[in-house]
């Protein structure tokens, strides 16, 4: 039996043998566009596959797209004004306040300045100024008192851990202090030649040394009970404000012509840079990708020593600020601490202080910084506050 299919066949006559047909079709022509619920609507659900040529529908949700500001790195947005979607520039990224002060213990008794901040044994320790006091941080909020005033001296200039013990060093007769680990400072050595205030204290070749004023003199320590003088005054310079250990040599960074010295290892400064823009001070001296560099008063810049003979300014006076008290290397940078309005600066590496923190709580300088659990601490004057800087975003 024949199938449908032949049956069909035969039954359906050759195209050939038809007549009256057209010698050619026109298709309608295809839509331009397609209304949403019209006749001419494409509903794409439940199509598979990727289109094969760009579309352009000309309109988002409906609303015309006007795309005669079209341009490289432009973006769409909406304009109620036109009702249109239009292309424009980007808006600039929102800038906001990268870092800042937080504070983390109140005035320390009735201190007015925390003069040095150092790590000892895993916690921070402060030396104050108004009764030279050591006082401990409790990691959280407040400051621990561990040793009261000692014959009489005012303020503790700085600290530095030698032989796994905390030393400081004072103004009135330029004493050197130890701290028994407990309560107490223990005197370890008296005046030397006059010496009234021993303002930098570094440890260098496995001995402890101390720069004094007003002789801009270089002191050792005995180990046991005595100072011995290393260097007497060169060009003048009553203040030694600053040492450092910068390729195996000892620098110091004076007043009140802000010099840089070099000691000569046994009995002499060397002078290594002269005044530079009429700055009295070199207050702080700090190492850092490999060179030496020294903060200043009285108009706060910082210098670059050339390795050779001379400072080369790299920071302008920022807001104001009358003195970089200290500087210290965090996070790859370097840091500073200013007066009279108490901000955090960081050097750009080019030409410029960056603001990092403004003042709070009415402090007027940050006199010491320290790098301690990973955050940068910073202590203050007027009311001997202690503040730790954090980044805001």
């Amino acid at each position: 039996m024949p199938s449908f299919l032949d049956m069909y066949r035969r039954a359906a006559a050759a195209w050939a043998d038809i007549t009256g047909k057209p010698a050619s079709f026109t298709p309608s022509a295809h839509a331009s566009t397609h209304e949403n619920t019209g006749a001419d609507e494409i509903s794409v659900t439940a199509l598979s596959g990727t289109l094969a040529d760009e579309q352009d529908a000309g309109a988002i949700k409906g609303v015309t797209i006007n795309d005669a500001a079209k341009a490289d790195q432009k973006v769409l947005a909406y304009d109620s004004g036109t009702d249109r979607v239009i292309y424009i520039e980007p808006a600039a990224p929102f800038e906001y306040d990268s870092s800042e002060w937080d504070e983390k213990a109140p005035q320390a008794a009735a201190e007015l300045t925390i003069t040095s901040l150092i790590e000892f044994d895993d916690k921070l320790y402060a030396g104050t100024g108004n009764l030279a006091k050591l006082f401990e941080w409790n990691g959280t909020d407040d400051w621990v008192e561990k040793a009261p005033q000692l014959d009489g001296t005012s303020q503790i200039f700085c600290m530095a851990v030698f032989n796994d013990k905390l030393y400081a060093t004072t103004d009135i007769h330029a004493h050197l202090f130890e701290w028994n680990g407990a309560d107490a400072w223990v005197s370890k050595a008296p005046q030397l030649d006059g010496q009234t205030d021993a303002n930098a204290l570094i440890v260098f070749n496995d001995k402890l040394y101390a720069g004094t004023y007003p002789g801009g003199r270089l002191f050792e320590w005995n180990g046991i009970n005595e100072w011995a003088e290393k260097a007497p005054q060169l060009n003048g310079q009553d203040f030694i404000f600053s040492l450092a250990v910068f390729n195996d040599k000892l620098y110091a960074g004076t007043g009140s012509t802000g010099r840089l010295f070099e000691w000569n290892g046994t009995d002499a400064w060397v002078e290594r840079a002269a005044q530079l823009n009429g700055q009295l001070y070199i207050r702080s001296l700090t190492v850092f990708n490999d060179k030496l560099y020294g903060t200043t008063s009285s108009l706060g810049r910082l210098f670059e020593w050339n390795d050779v003979d001379a400072w080369v300014e790299k920071a302008p006076q920022l807001n104001a600020q009358n003195d970089i008290f200290c500087s210290v290397v965090f996070e790859s940078g370097l840091f500073a601490g200013t007066g009279s309005l108490g901000q955090l600066f960081q050097w750009d590496e080019t030409d410029s202080w960056v603001e990092r923190a403004a003042q709070l709580n009415a402090q007027i300088r940050i006199r010491s910084l320290a790098n301690f659990d990973a955050k940068l601490y910073g202590g203050t004057n007027a009311l001997a506050r202690l503040f730790a800087w954090r980044r805001c975003g």
